[in-house]
């Protein structure tokens, strides 16, 4: 949950305990009303179920299906429940990438590893924007594993003779 997310829950959750705090206290005015001027009839248990059915549905959309309810489902059933530290481990795997792959001059050991280079930017703005949204907005066809595998592909390629090569080109 970034800064904005945490500061709307908690706006949202003072507005459902205000809610409470009005319920029980109007209620128990009204029953101390009703009470106080018995005439037989129990007329206090209409604005307390009322306004009950308010309250329980306010209940249910802050502690259950909450505003956001919609993209945790989707993320849930896409397989994008990521947790901050998968997240942080992505980033540092990927600044990793960066700085080995940074000291290349793509342009003149090979034009083709152009592409590598681009794909490492774009795996990058996937896992920044995972960080700040917790799902990708941009891409939805594209899946948790398919960003690891990204960042192993290119692990792998750093790792192998081919680059040994341009690196050793390179100097």
């Amino acid at each position: 949950m970034n800064q904005k997310q945490a500061e709307e829950r908690i706006q949202e959750l003072k507005g459902y305990y205000s809610h409470v705090a009005a319920y029980l206290a109007v209620n128990l005015f009204l029953i101390a009303i009703n009470l106080m001027n018995w005439e037989g009839e129990v007329w206090f248990v209409y604005p307390l179920f009322g306004w009950g059915i308010g309250l329980f549905i306010h209940t249910m959309t802050v502690f259950v299906a909450g505003h956001d309810w919609e993209k945790r489902k989707l993320q849930e059933l896409r397989g994008w429940s990521i947790t901050q530290d998968e997240l942080a481990k992505l980033s540092e795997r990927t600044d990793n990438l960066v700085k080995i792959l940074s000291s290349i001059n793509w342009e003149n050991i090979d034009p083709d590893l152009i592409n590598t280079r681009d794909q490492i930017k774009s795996t990058i703005n996937r896992i920044e924007e995972l960080q700040k949204h917790g799902h990708l907005e941009s891409d939805d066809s594209l899946s948790k594993e398919d960003v690891f595998k990204e960042i192993e592909k290119l692990e792998e390629f750093v790792t192998s003779t081919k680059f040994s090569f341009y690196d050793k080109a390179q100097t």
